[in-house]
């Protein structure tokens, strides 16, 4: 018997629009997308650092000098000090030269992304960079997916938003200081992982209410087996997450924040894990991130001894805390984090900006003219803060011209008044972090504008420059091309005012000799100007009773034809005659919400401190420092950008900004 087979040809093809969704097919690939896109954006910022000059060999240089932390020096080791010599010459004025086309487009287009708007913390470039995350992962969740009715594409870009949240928001990272150039940490950072982490809640949100839907719809259990179960578990852990880092909630606890942070992370990821056997691959780089941080945080730990020092009361009170063994490893305007052995307080950690240059590159020194090493400052207006300006209050010993004395009623009455009361502490620092992006030395001229204790990033800056500018005995090859420097400080008290007095002194001593290439204003202002006499007699320094303008104090250093009534750069307020003021011109000057200190000795009388009449049209940049609260960065921000898109900015050689705000 013969078998016949019949052909009954090729099997009927499923057209693709009829086939099920593969998700766990397709899903990962848009995983792998969604990466490439933010590691090409990442790579093209490190390109235009490059471009920008920031990843110059020197600046490659600093990066790495304080990468193992700060270098302190042995009981018996010195450092080099500022030694008596000749000044160098005065540096030429710089001349105008054509600026090329692309350079003016550069400068409108960072004028333009600087840019804020009232109660929007971020600037139009913040926005520029957070919109174009934002287009990554909702182009990455919604193309080419039946979202309704399988929505694992947004739980696969949620979990692929891991790495980047754990990146941005480690304060050691290869970002910081590093590939994005000097002064780009954590703080400047901060901002992109909270919206990653933002956008990484939308995509678990998306993903687990159309699920829920899914399951009414269908009349399923919701919390029928261990992966509903578990992915409900995991995401109510990410709301808490997102609940406790809500502006005005993390602002009124932060320690509470901090630990909510740490004890919720690691519960998220046990239960994603279990959620599902995708997120695995996800887990391992943000550990990595996170462990890689917590080492180097260990191996920058330094324990030293500094002597903490209380000034002032109430709304003024500010601790100084001097470190005299800090000698290398950081930088003016970096700052470390504290942890400070008093009161059962050891392991709170706070942030305080480094307020002056390394030692033998600071023109800040102690009485005996010994190296001042590193000041730091805190201003009493939380509760660790609080407590350390009342335990220094409260000293076991008063040192005396250098020798130690017992406490007693009298010296413990005497104490607030006292220059030379303090405590010593056992101090933990960990860093150095941060620090200006800009470098002033490259700008013919410099504004720093400062609101309250912003003034110790601020002051740290000055200080390394006017050393630079003025070296002492030992000039540089490479001399900075600054030669008009003003310096801004807003405070709501005069007391605040002796914060910082002898040091500003000392500073403003060593830039008003006769030689020096640099013509450095200070200017104060504060909300109640109560004795003018008691103002501290600081060359070239005006003291006034008025809320101040960033935008009218940059156009006197971008035009000289802006003259202002009171302002010390103008020649007005900058004339030689008006420096011999007697005691009761200065109360007359306080009448008139101005106070202008006269010359202190014959250095000054010698440079005519505020005498310069030979003001020039500035052609070799502006660059504007800014630290303090939101609101005067955003002020500061807009004065930059609004000088950029002007004519009057171009020709001055255009204006650069660097921001330090103090938030939380």
């Amino acid at each position: 018997m013969t078998k016949v087979l019949i052909d009954h040809g090729a099997p009927p093809s499923i057209p693709l629009s009829e086939l099920p969704y593969q998700s766990y097919t397709e899903d990962p690939k848009w995983q792998m997308r969604f990466t490439a896109m933010w590691l090409s954006a990442l790579g093209a910022c490190v390109v235009l650092a490059l471009i920008h000059g920031s990843l110059r060999l020197p600046n490659i240089r600093d990066a790495f000098k304080g990468f193992l932390g700060i270098r302190v020096r042995g009981l018996y080791e010195t450092v080099p000090c500022c030694l008596d010599g000749d000044f160098p010459e005065k540096r030429p004025v710089i001349e105008s030269r054509p600026t090329p086309i692309f350079v003016r487009i550069g400068r409108t287009i960072g004028g333009l992304r600087l840019w804020s708007a009232p109660g929007i913390p971020l600037n139009v470039g913040q926005m520029f960079v957070i919109a174009g995350y934002a287009a990554f992962v909702m182009t990455c969740i919604v193309i080419r997916v039946p979202l309704q009715e399988n929505p694992n594409r947004a739980g696969f870009i949620a979990l692929a938003s891991l790495p980047p949240v754990f990146l941005f928001a480690a304060k050691n990272s290869p970002l910081t200081n590093l590939l994005l150039g000097p002064g780009v940490d954590y703080t400047k950072l901060n901002y992109i992982h909270r919206w990653a982490g933002r956008f990484l809640f939308i995509g678990a949100l998306v993903h687990g209410s159309l699920w829920i839907r899914n399951h009414v719809a269908y009349g399923l259990p919701i919390l029928a087996q261990q992966k509903e179960s578990s992915g409900i578990a995991a995401f109510g852990v990410l709301g808490i997450i997102m609940i406790s880092t809500i502006a005005p909630l993390r602002r009124y606890s932060y320690s509470a924040f901090l630990v909510i942070h740490y004890l919720t992370f690691p519960a998220f990821f046990v239960t994603i894990c279990y959620h599902t056997i995708y997120a695995r691959p996800w887990i391992f780089p943000p550990l990595a991130f996170y462990g890689a941080d917590l080492l180097l945080r260990f191996l920058r730990w330094r324990v030293v001894v500094g002597r903490v020092e209380a000034k002032g009361q109430g709304s003024a009170a500010m601790s100084l805390i001097h470190v005299p063994l800090a000698a290398n490893g950081w930088k003016a305007g970096q700052h470390v984090q504290v942890r400070a052995m008093f009161g059962g307080r050891a392991w709170e950690s706070h942030p305080l900006s480094i307020c002056c240059a390394v030692p033998g590159e600071s023109c800040l020194t102690t009485p005996d003219g010994a190296p001042i090493g590193m000041l730091l400052a805190a201003r009493a207006c939380g509760d660790w803060s609080r407590s350390l300006h009342s335990w220094a209050q409260n000293p076991d010993s008063i040192f005396v011209n250098g020798e130690q004395q017992s406490s007693t009623t009298e010296d413990n009455a005497q104490r607030v008044d006292d220059e030379l009361t303090g405590r010593d502490a056992h101090l933990i620092l960990e860093g150095p972090y941060g620090g200006p992006t800009l470098n002033p030395d490259d700008f013919e001229s410099v504004l720093m504008f400062a609101g309250g204790s912003g003034a110790t990033f601020t002051l740290g800056v000055l200080d390394a420059l006017v050393a630079r500018s003025v070296p002492l005995g030992n000039p540089t090859d490479a001399q900075p091309k600054t030669t008009r420097v003003v310096w801004c400080w807003c405070v709501r008290s005069f007391g605040a005012i002796n914060w910082f007095a002898p040091y500003l002194l000392q500073i403003a001593r060593r830039a008003a000799h006769k030689s020096s290439p640099l013509d450095l204003r200070i200017r104060i202002f504060v909300t109640c100007l109560c004795d003018p006499d008691a103002v501290p007699r600081i060359p070239g320094c005006t003291v006034t009773e008025a809320r101040p303008s960033v935008k009218d104090v940059l156009a006197t250093l971008l035009d000289v034809n802006v003259v202002d009534e009171f302002d010390c750069c103008s020649p007005v307020a900058g004339d030689g005659a008006s420096e011999n003021l007697s005691t009761d011109d200065l109360k007359g000057a306080s009448m008139a919400r101005t106070t202008k200190t006269p010359a202190t000795n014959a250095l000054d009388s010698e440079k005519g401190v505020g005498g310069d009449s030979t003001r020039h049209q500035p052609h070799g940049g502006v660059a504007v420092f800014a630290a303090g609260p939101g609101g005067l960065i955003r002020e500061a921000g807009n004065a930059v950008a609004s000088a950029n898109l002007s004519a009057v900015g171009m020709r001055a050689g255009g204006v650069s900004f660097c921001a330090e705000a103090f938030t939380v």
